[in-house]
């Protein structure tokens, strides 16, 4: 693990050209459209620790996935990662179009630096990107003043409240009537070694103990925890439960053997949906 992830690509990077090319992504686009586009087409790599497990149980310890390895798994069985693999890669995407951008870190209720997302600047103005949250209009940061920023997406309406003089950005939810707190933005860029730091400690969390897989399809957002599955819409939550591979895959546009294998190492972890 000598190649750090969030290193600027090289002109030659067949993963951005191959991403590129699959998204049609135009290099001479005004920056907010490209920076727009760009994180659209990223909300389509679905949220999954399938890969993470995967590549855990290979190499026997932490074991990240840079941005090629991710891009071209995308391309060819359809899997995405976890928050600090997509973020490396949309980083990546970023960085090799010409924009300026880097990665922030944020905390959830379970702890510190658990969450990330991406600064990028337009005409010299810092504006938040998190495809994992669909914030995928790049959206211009207020400086030091307290206010709310609203975000609707298609099942519920993401709620940013600046505080502290900006120095914080907590991020809640809100559908039908109810509103959670799901993380707190430090919208200062995080240096390469805290972010590889945060990336390395995923590797123990909760979370690798159970599949763990969300993306949105047709304006729902579909989740799978362990084997509870749901179906978020604007109006309504539908629930059941998804235990073969091939169910899984299906819901989740993955390859079925990617689905099996994952199953397959948890399984032999002694963990099971």
């Amino acid at each position: 693990m000598t190649e750090n992830p969030l290193a600027d690509p090289a002109r030659a990077s067949a993963a951005l050209r191959s991403f590129s090319e699959h998204f049609r992504l135009e290099p001479g686009a005004p920056e907010k459209t490209l920076a727009e586009k760009a994180a659209t087409a990223f909300s389509s790599l679905p949220y999954e620790n399938l890969t993470k497990i995967l590549k855990h149980d290979r190499e026997e310890g932490v074991a990240r996935r840079g941005p090629e390895e991710v891009i071209d798994d995308y391309l060819r069985m359809g899997s995405g990662g976890t928050c600090f693999s997509l973020t490396a890669a949309l980083l990546h995407v970023l960085r090799g179009l010409g924009l300026h951008a880097e990665p922030i870190l944020a905390d959830r209720h379970y702890g510190e630096n658990t969450h990330c997302a991406l600064l990028v600047w337009l005409d010299g103005q810092p504006h938040l990107l998190d495809p994992g949250y669909l914030i995928l209009k790049p959206l211009a940061l207020p400086g030091d003043k307290n206010l709310e920023q609203v975000v609707p997406t298609a099942f519920n309406e993401l709620l940013l409240r600046h505080k502290d003089r900006g120095s914080k950005i907590e991020l809640h939810t809100r559908q039908q009537g109810s509103t959670s707190h799901r993380l707190t933005f430090k919208p200062e860029p995080a240096e390469d070694g805290e972010f590889l730091d945060a990336w390395d400690a995923s590797f123990g969390w909760e979370m690798m103990r159970y599949p763990l897989l969300t993306r949105v399809q047709g304006g729902d957002q579909l989740y799978l925890q362990g084997a509870r599955f749901q179906r978020r819409s604007q109006n309504d939550v539908e629930r059941s439960e998804l235990f073969e591979a091939e169910d899984i895959a299906r819901a989740f546009g993955l390859e079925a053997n990617l689905v099996r294998e994952a199953l397959a190492a948890f399984s032999r972890r002694g963990e099971t949906p």
